[in-house]
């Protein structure tokens, strides 16, 4: 759900905001590529402009994943979706879970624009109280819990109501989803067939679920 109902890329066709439109460049993107790598030279020429740290960038279409790494292990902070904004400038990496389009610019660009659109502050808000949120709960699962937990937590998460039905559409193969949940893909696929066979879950097709008892979803996200 996007903060306060805005919606970023609908605000930006509006006439008093076209000149901040005028200087986003539409910049596509494949499935899995990397946008975002903070181990990666700032000055290598190979690289695409937008994994400098001086960029901003907002989803046209697509979905990214954010994530730290650190020992051969992935922790995801966020997934970034259409009308979402984001900067490289953070540290943490950032790769393409779907092809899409990004809307891109440098930071002081953006920040001469930044003032006069409070609707992009109050996105801005939403993504970084959600991943504040996302590496609380990192640090809480790696801690105190295992897989199971991690993995109901994201599910409740996702779901949605469709046409009275909770929904979850993970939108990502098994390896991502084993990625975000900090745990192997044979473990995850274990864990939801486990759950589908004890009544939590059903298997509406490849990557979609309905949460038929929320219930007991919720006490193994305890």
């Amino acid at each position: 759900m996007k903060f306060a109902e805005i919606n970023l890329l609908e605000e930006l066709e509006k006439p008093e905001f076209k000149d901040l439109r005028a200087a986003l460049n539409e910049r596509k993107f494949v499935a899995t590529e990397m946008i975002a790598d903070p181990l990666t030279s700032l000055n290598d020429d190979a690289k695409p402009d937008l994994t400098a740290s001086g960029s901003v960038f907002i989803v046209k279409e697509g979905r990214l994943r954010v994530y730290l790494a650190a020992e051969g292990k992935e922790f995801t902070l966020s997934i970034l979706e259409a009308g979402d904004i984001y900067t490289c400038h953070t540290g943490t990496f950032v790769q393409a879970l779907t092809p899409g389009v990004l809307l891109t610019t440098s930071i002081p660009v953006f920040h001469t624009y930044l003032r006069d659109i409070p609707q992009v502050s109050k996105v801005m808000v939403r993504i970084l109280g959600n991943m504040l949120k996302s590496t609380f709960g990192i640090i809480d699962g790696l801690v105190f819990g295992d897989a199971s937990t991690r993995l109901a937590d994201f599910l409740l998460s996702v779901a949605k109501d469709e046409n009275g039905k909770l929904v979850a559409r993970l939108g990502m193969t098994g390896e991502q989803l084993a990625q975000h949940v900090g745990s192997t893909r044979q473990t995850v696929s274990t864990l939801l067939n486990d759950m589908v066979r004890s009544g939590i879950l059903v298997r509406v097709k490849r990557g979609v679920f309905e949460i038929v008892d929320e219930a007991r979803l919720e006490e193994l996200n305890k």
